[in-house]
């Protein structure tokens, strides 16, 4: 072993009588004092608190790896680009193996920009990170995933008015938490179920309040009059609860459905359902239209009207099909009813004739009875003249 007592500056003193040569220690070198290293070395040089300094217009400090077999990477340690148009100023961690640099430090990066506690937590802009990963800055807090090979990035961002995530390329916010929004505000559960309110949403889509209503809004703002409608659940007058439709026009909800099924709508219902039955068919010159007698000789025997078929107490029913079908009855009852009403016509008028006749013989009988009482006033006054003869 060789161990050195002399300060190791005095190493870098050139001699005075033979130029510097390559010395080869073959045991362990020891040096106590500080050294440096490099051919700007002085004899002068203060050490201050540094062990080692080297010098050199361009420093590279080379780790090489003589294993044959691997791991057998190099590495090296680069400070600063050589002098000259665009050199930069920096720390660099090489893999000269690979070709590759995974870790710089640019001159004039902040105390702050890395740091790494006794628990392992990174801090990024602050020397006390609270968690894994801790970024700070005195503004917004702005991190950049990126493609480099479409390319396309997005920011994800937070300061005192929230957090939002930027699409960069489109110049798009699609993604907004405003700050101090409350609790499960949005829960997206491992069911795939999302909360809105709720941190245990019971639906795909769960919007949760502990008002006595809650409700979402539809907006169309391209829309000519009228731009949003509400969908709106309360527990309504009965308690029991109830659904509005309200498009928001300030005039309340257009529909109202509660939980026994009652529905109250402010305006037309206008359905789009077939008439199964034929509505209007009744009115075409080969319906087989039945006679009033057949018509109600079925109906009595079905204990409904055909067309209609039945309606029991309870029972749901489809309602477009039934007012088809009742519609259907009514146009058989409107065509029996013009054929009474031709039948009564037909009636009225052979009355009428009848009554003429019966007129006409009522007028020929007053003759014939005048002429009858002529003839007996003639025959009175010849009886009376004769006898008076």
């Amino acid at each position: 072993m060789t161990r050195s007592l002399l300060p190791a500056a005095l190493l870098a003193l050139p001699l005075a009588t033979a130029a510097p040569a390559d010395e080869t220690v073959f045991d362990d070198h020891i040096v106590i004092g500080n050294q440096c290293v490099g051919p700007d070395c002085a004899t002068d040089d203060e050490f201050g608190f540094s062990t080692a300094i080297f010098k050199d217009p361009l420093i590279r400090l080379e780790f090489n790896d003589t294993s044959a077999l691997a791991p057998a990477n190099d590495w090296r340690f680069l400070f600063n680009d050589p002098s000259g148009v665009g050199a930069q100023s920096y720390f660099r961690l090489e893999d000269s193996t690979a070709g590759t640099t995974p870790f710089t430090i640019m001159a004039g990066a902040p105390s702050t920009a890395f740091h790494m506690n006794a628990a392992g937590r990174v801090g990024l802009g602050t020397t006390l990170p609270q968690n894994t990963l801790h970024i700070a800055d005195e503004g917004s807090v702005t991190f950049r995933l990126e493609e480099t090979t479409a390319p396309y990035s997005y920011t994800f961002n937070a300061n005192d008015f929230g957090f939002w995530i930027r699409d960069r390329t489109a110049d798009t916010v699609p993604f907004v938490i405003q700050a101090t929004s409350p609790n499960n505000s949005l829960w997206v559960a491992d069911d795939g179920y999302i909360g809105l309110g709720t941190s245990v949403p019971a639906a795909p889509l769960e919007l949760w309040s502990d008002e006595t209503f809650n409700f979402f809004r539809l907006s169309a703002s391209g829309a000519a009059i009228n731009q949003s409608v509400d969908i709106t659940f309360t527990g309504g007058p009965l308690g029991t609860g109830e659904l509005r439709y309200n498009i928001v026009d300030g005039d309340g909800p257009e529909m109202k459905l509660n939980a026994d099924g009652d529905i109250e709508i402010e305006g037309t219902l206008t359905t789009a359902g077939s008439c199964s039955v034929g509505c209007d068919a009744v009115f075409e010159a080969d319906y087989p239209l039945p006679s009033i007698e057949d018509h109600h000789a079925q109906t009595l025997a079905l204990g409904h009207l055909p067309n209609v078929g039945p309606t029991r107490p309870g029972e749901p029913w489809d309602v477009t099909d039934k007012m088809g079908r009742i519609l259907n009855e009514l146009e058989h009852a409107h065509l029996f009813i013009a054929g009474q009403q031709e039948e009564i016509t037909r009636q009225q008028q052979e009355l009428a004739t009848q009554r003429a006749e019966l007129a006409e013989t009522g007028a020929a009988l007053s003759e014939t009875r005048a002429a009858l009482a002529a003839l007996t006033a003639r025959l009175a006054a010849l009886e009376t003249s004769r006898r008076a003869d």
